[in-house]
């Protein structure tokens, strides 16, 4: 029975880059909790407000804020910490809608370069991860005209060239098939963007409902035919750390390292309805208007998304369903609301979700 993850992770040394952002952020919580020892370097989150400032990250991870286009920053910080695992997040992930398409490219394309390079020369690094968004749904873009439709295709581009690149470096010099002549394994591992509480990207519909609430509009707006992917960020990134782990103790079996999808099932796809509804239902007990809007431009794009090549992580099940995983992020932001101290709410679901795992886990 394979460990663990608490205990796996416990005392291995892992760099996190991209740690300012919404997915970084909850990573790096979720393996502070399991006590894992954290390296983090990124740039500056662009956008405010953000995860990271709100939870006072730095106080949980040694944070190294930098240029990650820089290898020789981005060296000094491995051949200091020396990471046994690497978890490569875009330094831009989260806040894409914030950046223009050429500097997209350039931080995602060369930041990945610099962290495989320093991998492949790393004698202590034995995993790479690179996390890769995929943006192929409608949670970016709230219209998809021409334009916002190039747009999409620019930034889906950014992220899939990262994903060329690391495959490529395994095939030239990290052949699963040869791992005893370098240990070291390293995969792409695609989600879907989760729900959580923390994430203030733009066109983002709970962010939109919650505005609306703040601001004493008790109404919501749903469009038809479109749909959210209700996943929570902790069982996201529980899913991207058991794929970490088998990386990690089964690459010397032929076959083990692949690149893997976090693959929910499809009652995690919701429509806007069921949203506004669970929404209101788990925000306030007063009544909540909720109206069409029937002027939703045509084209809408879908969950589709091309993820051939790519196999579910094994041994993974979600925990939270969709109406739990909303709830939890309406309690997140509500607890901000209310002045609350955002780390330890927010280490405090982190400590929820594992009790809920653990439990499940005795009983099956």
């Amino acid at each position: 029975m394979q460990a663990d993850l608490k205990k796996f992770y416990n005392d291995k040394k892992i760099l996190i880059t991209g740690h300012t952002t919404f997915l970084g952020s909850w990573l790096t919580m979720l393996l502070h909790n399991m006590g894992a020892k954290l390296t983090g370097f990124s740039m500056p989150p662009p956008a405010y407000p953000n995860m990271y400032i709100e939870t006072d990250l730095h106080e949980l991870i040694h944070s190294c804020i930098g240029d990650v286009r820089d290898f020789e920053s981005f060296n000094n910080i491995v051949q200091q910490h020396q990471p046994e695992i690497v978890i490569h997040l875009s330094s831009v992930c989260g806040y894409i809608d914030s950046v223009e398409p050429k500097e997209l490219y350039t931080i995602n394309l060369l930041g990945s370069l610099n962290a495989l390079e320093m991998c492949r020369q790393s004698a202590n690094t034995r995993v790479f991860v690179n996390l890769v968004p995929d943006y192929s749904g409608t949670m970016m873009l709230k219209s998809c005209g021409k334009q916002n439709q190039g747009e999409l295709d620019l930034v889906t581009g950014s992220f899939r060239s990262t994903e060329f690149l690391t495959t490529g470096y395994r095939n030239a010099y990290f052949d699963p098939n040869n791992y005893a002549s370098h240990h070291k394994s390293v995969a792409n591992v695609r989600t879907f963007p989760p729900v959580g509480g923390g994430d203030w990207s733009r066109n983002n519909l709970i962010q939109e409902y919650i505005h609306a609430m703040l601001s004493n509009k008790k109404q919501l707006m749903t469009r038809p035919e479109k749909s959210l992917y209700m996943l929570h960020v902790l069982d996201a990134l529980t899913g991207v750390l058991v794929a970490t782990r088998k990386f990690y103790e089964d690459a010397s079996t032929s076959g083990v390292t692949c690149d893997c999808k976090i693959a929910a099932v499809d009652t995690y796809f919701m429509d806007e309805k069921w949203v506004a509804q669970t929404f209101s239902k788990h925000w306030d007990k007063n009544e909540i208007l909720i109206k069409t809007d029937q002027k939703q431009p045509a084209g809408q794009l879908s969950y589709k998304g091309d993820s051939s090549g790519y196999i579910p992580v094994s041994n993974w099940t979600p925990k939270w369903d969709a109406e739990t995983a909303l709830k939890k992020t309406i309690e997140w932001h509500q607890a901000r609301e209310r002045g609350a101290n955002m780390q330890r709410f927010s280490l405090g679901q982190v400590e929820e979700f594992l009790g809920v795992a653990s439990s499940l886990r005795s009983s099956q």
